[in-house]
């Protein structure tokens, strides 16, 4: 029989446009990480996780000087960052105590990003900063926006993701945010929410007993199997070999985890 009768499933090469910000005031220790060394290193490990299907593209990167605007208007200059790093109770906080977060409206109207969504020439978000910057490891954008491991923020466009680095660590850590994104718009794909909520949720089941559900999709079973992205399956906190658990990630999970439009909501 003739090789071109043979039909083989063609593979899907997923090319992602990245807009990359990097917030990087005078006083970061000039010690830490680039953030173009880290992105070309997590480029490098998602490809190869992915076996080579999986290949984003830094199409466009702005350096920033200051520091990101907080909740209700609140910024660090370069006297107060360093205090904080020196001594937690300074860093600036909310009415409860918590860690003022980023105000991602402000981030999106400043640096125009809908429009590039919109015209399509990027297709997500990289923000890189330190700490106390106010970074969520992923938040989702657009119409019918989802929970992604942050609150969903609602807007005019097509959905996409913001992903927040810290250069004070390494890539691996960028794959490990990358795995709760991934994690997110799976359970959003499969409403499993419930599911894998209860598997954070202390004493942090890892068997279907546990739990207290049977699987009920692929997804609910390859969690079961593989963990999440903080444990093995029976392991403690953090104990998850972040880079493998992505690489074990089926092939037709890739692209919804890359593009959320792809997900009904």
């Amino acid at each position: 029989m003739p090789f071109s009768l043979f039909k083989r499933k063609p593979t899907i090469v997923l090319a992602p446009k990245v807009l990359v910000i990097d917030f990087r005031p005078a006083a970061v220790p000039s010690a830490w990480n680039k953030s173009g060394d880290l992105a070309q290193q997590y480029i490098a490990a998602m490809r190869t996780a992915s076996a080579n299907t999986l290949i984003f593209r830094v199409v466009k990167t702005v350096e920033v000087t200051s520091y990101p605007v907080l909740a209700g208007g609140a910024q660090y200059n370069d006297t107060t960052w360093s205090q904080a790093m020196k001594d937690d109770k300074t860093a600036l906080r909310d009415a409860n105590g918590n860690y003022l977060m980023a105000d991602y409206a402000r981030i999106i109207q400043d640096y125009d990003i809908l429009t590039q969504i919109n015209d399509k020439t990027i297709d997500e978000v990289w923000m890189f900063g330190g700490p106390y910057f106010g970074f969520f490891e992923s938040r989702m954008v657009g119409k019918g926006a989802f929970w992604c491991n942050a609150p969903a923020i609602e807007q005019d466009c097509r959905r996409f993701v913001i992903m927040g680095y810290n250069y004070q660590r390494e890539a691996r850590e960028m794959v490990h945010d990358f795995g709760h994104r991934t994690e997110s718009i799976l359970a959003q794909q499969f409403g499993s929410q419930a599911f894998i909520g209860k598997m954070y949720a202390p004493p942090f089941p890892s068997t279907a007993a546990g739990i207290g559900a049977a699987p009920k999709n692929d997804y609910e079973q390859w969690l079961l199997d593989h963990g999440t992205v903080h444990r093995k399956p029976g392991g403690e906190d953090y104990s998850q070999d972040e880079i493998a658990w992505v690489t074990a990630l089926k092939p037709d999970w890739f692209p919804p985890a890359i593009d959320p439009n792809r997900v009904k909501t």
